[in-house]
């Protein structure tokens, strides 16, 4: 207690300007963002959330990423899941405000995953304001999730297409760093490329490069990105 304590009670600090440092002043802010102490207090806080959870609902799952939560469920039909959800909302928020912790209902994501061709996607009612009976949680056509982007069937293409920009796009800047008579040599540019801008254009390729996917389209991109490096 005395540990936590010398972080959240009693905390001042001073401000240097030039040669000037002030008189220290109350700094009574909680752990502010990237302190050391963020993470331990976060794992402390969520592990008997994850575990009281896993008690009630041991068929479902819940996954951590410090703040972020994810929730996952799956059913057969979508009035299945879609219970399944709101009731999972409902623990999780009952869990938290135990702990004295808050949900940010307004900062909630949905997301459906179906291969069925011309299957609905159903909006959520997650039983708490803002999303609930008149203006229910929409899903996204696109999640991102730390540095992933899913579309509905798990096909990729959104996830390939975006990095392939993005390393194009960043290759284009290289052009300032010489030509053929001055600046880096032609071995250098290759080198930065390779170790720079390919782990760029092919981040995350597992997920969309296997035997059987189509992925026709997405390699034209990458051959691009190839060629334009040539030249």
């Amino acid at each position: 207690m005395n540990f936590f304590a010398d972080y959240l009670v009693g905390r001042y600090t001073k401000l240097l300007w030039d040669n000037q440092l002030s008189d220290p002043f109350p700094a009574a802010v909680g752990v502010e963002q990237g302190s050391a102490l963020s993470p331990i207090l976060s794992a402390l806080y969520l592990a008997p959330v994850l575990w009281k959870f896993h008690t009630k609902r041991p068929t479902d799952q819940l996954i951590f990423y410090v703040d972020n939560r994810t929730i996952i469920v799956q059913s057969k039909t979508w009035e299945e899941n879609l219970k399944k959800l709101k009731s999972f909302y409902a623990v999780m928020f009952q869990l938290t405000s135990a702990l004295g912790l808050v949900l940010e209902h307004d900062k909630s994501e949905a997301f459906h995953f179906s291969r069925k061709h011309g299957d609905n996607d159903p909006p959520v009612d997650l039983g708490y304001a803002p999303h609930t009976g008149s203006t229910p949680l929409k899903p996204n056509k696109i999640w991102r999730y730390l540095g992933f982007f899913f579309d509905r069937k798990l096909l990729f293409k959104e996830h390939a297409t975006r990095y392939a920009r993005k390393a194009f796009l960043a290759m284009g800047a290289m052009l300032a760093l010489g030509n053929s008579v001055r600046g880096l040599k032609p071995k250098h540019k290759r080198l930065l490329y390779r170790s720079c801008i390919m782990p760029i254009a092919l981040y995350g390729i597992r997920l969309w490069n296997y035997d059987g996917a189509r992925v026709k389209g997405t390699m034209k991109e990458l051959t691009k990105i190839q060629r334009r490096a040539a030249i």
